[in-house]
């Protein structure tokens, strides 16, 4: 018994690998395979134990990089952050036993079931975590799919947790082949063994179909101004921010003369401006008859505040050839507001400084002369929904973030992942600006077409660094921009209830 849990929490750990910035998405498809093989004849109390373990692998190496935000920048030492990173694995961990606790309770003796009922479980599970105890949407399996050959070509059309279930699925399908070496049984062998040739061949089709059309090319620069969090803050911090955009700005005044008939775009982080968008009117009032004469672009990262309402929100602005303004809708629990009034006892005990940013409503795309970006803030892009009420309107991607908080750990190589396949998901190019890395240009299939690295002089004065190059932008709408994620939600209950149903059979039969 305790060395099948010490294996599953090595297979939960195991599993990270598959992610970025590792990358061997082959373990996706071979770590719930050794997992279904663990659970044969488990009953359901010591599945959980089982799936418990995993989860606690899983979550402790995958976001141990938490840490370094609570530690570096909110104020506890390494005792504390570390101690409070490791509770929240814990609680995270819950997820997976229920994973594992349901499907040993509900499994029966049916080639049907065995196929289905994991891969849903599993799921159903990754959708509790998006929206439960105000959401985690982070490290969901699917994600590692976005550099798979044998099934990418699917993503427009499963969105995330379809793309889950495929990988499930496939695991399940090669197990149930397995079993039938020893002991044939016809329906279950051509049953998994088409599962795994549809997805296949289909994806050889669906990898080749444009789901949307490219219209224009524009100029794009996107900006990492590798200013240190703490320093931003200061006089000295806010100094570098603008001297920061004046000097590419000013680059630009040749454009006034040439008139330049392709729009350019400068890209700028979340929270570029240390402050409230209103305390650098007075900098910025030169450079927006500049850029709109030039046709120049800017988006950046600020503060802003609805002085009616006294509310302080997480914004992007826009000026120049660009209109229209994006407050974030999706905030950081604990980083940005406190989702649940027990917890302000915690911030009191700790003596920690508690966040106080309003959520965004009734947002608007931002829009230029024929075209549109959605544009997203950090945590954001995480959510799936988000780019479904946007994304289908919009030309092009964008996502502004400070990733600084992270350090130089996993956790920026994992929040491009996510940034990237929202791009693969939406069939758009995604623009990535970030404070100090990893900043990059993503195509509208997902990959990277250029990046910045992560920066490892952060203290360093006057080290911003820049990415300019050529952008298509596109038009149209994927599959799953269409129908959301309802049908496969739908989908997996529907198993879930017809398993249920089986379970129950069986036990009124005994």
């Amino acid at each position: 018994m305790i060395l099948k849990t010490i294996f599953s929490f090595f297979l939960g750990a195991l599993l990270i690998l598959a992610f970025e910035p590792f990358n061997f998405w082959i373990l996706s498809l071979i770590i719930p395979f050794l997992i279904l093989i663990s659970l044969e004849r488990q009953n359901p109390k010591f599945s959980f134990i089982l799936g418990y373990f995993f989860g606690l692998g899983f979550w402790l190496i995958g976001i141990f990089w938490i840490e370094n935000s609570i530690n570096v920048y909110g104020g506890a030492n390494a005792f504390i952050s570390s101690l409070l990173t490791i509770v929240l694995s814990m609680f995270l961990s819950l997820f997976q036993g229920l994973i594992f606790l349901t499907y040993s309770f509900l499994k029966v003796d049916n080639f049907l079931t065995r196929l289905f009922l994991f891969p849903s479980v599993w799921v159903l599970s990754e959708w509790l975590r998006e929206f439960l105890f105000s959401g985690f949407p982070w490290l969901y399996v699917g994600y590692a799919s976005i550099d798979n050959s044998l099934i990418n070509g699917f993503i427009p059309v499963a969105g995330i947790f379809g793309m889950s279930f495929i990988i499930i699925l496939l695991s399940s399908s090669t197990l149930e082949l397995f079993k039938n070496i020893k002991k044939p049984n016809l329906n279950s062998i051509i049953l998994s063994s088409s599962i795994i040739l549809i997805v296949c061949l289909s994806n050889i089709f669906l990898i080749r179909v444009n789901w949307t059309k490219s219209i224009n090319e524009i100029d794009i620069v996107i900006v990492q101004p590798n200013i240190g969090i703490k320093e931003k803050w200061t006089s000295s911090g806010k100094r570098e921010s603008t001297d920061i955009m004046g000097r590419l700005l000013l680059k630009e005044s040749p454009r006034l003369i040439n008139k330049a008939d392709t729009p350019k775009l400068f890209f700028f982080p979340e929270v570029f401006f240390p402050g409230q968008f209103s305390d650098f009117g007075f900098y910025l009032k030169p450079f927006l008859t500049l850029t709109e004469k030039a046709n120049v672009g800017v988006i950046a990262g600020t503060l802003s505040k609805n002085a009616e309402e006294n509310k302080i929100y997480n914004s992007l602005i826009s000026f120049g050839n660009l209109k229209g303004q994006y407050h974030k809708e999706k905030l950081v629990p604990f980083g940005e507001y406190v989702p649940y009034s027990f917890f302000n006892y915690f911030f009191n005990f700790f003596n920690f400084s508690r966040p106080e940013v309003s959520v965004g409503l009734n947002n608007e795309l931002i829009k230029g002369d024929g075209y549109s970006i959605f544009a997203s803030i950090c945590y954001e892009v995480a959510f799936q929904d988000l780019f479904f009420k946007y994304g289908s309107q919009s030309n092009l991607l964008f996502s502004a973030s400070n990733d600084a908080w992270f350090g130089e750990t996993i956790g920026p190589h994992q929040h491009l992942q996510i940034a990237r396949y929202r791009a693969a998901e939406n069939r758009k190019p995604l623009v990535r600006s970030t404070t100090s890395g990893i900043s990059a240009v993503v195509d509208e299939k997902g990959k990277i077409i250029d990046f910045i690295e992560i920066d490892d002089e952060i203290s360093k004065r006057n080290n911003s660094q820049e990415l300019s190059l050529k952008i298509n932008l596109f038009r149209g709408a994927t599959p799953i921009n269409s129908y959301g994620k309802m049908p496969i939600i739908v989908l997996l209950l529907t198993i879930l209830m017809v398993s249920s149903y089986l379970k129950l059979r069986r036990i009124s039969e005994n």
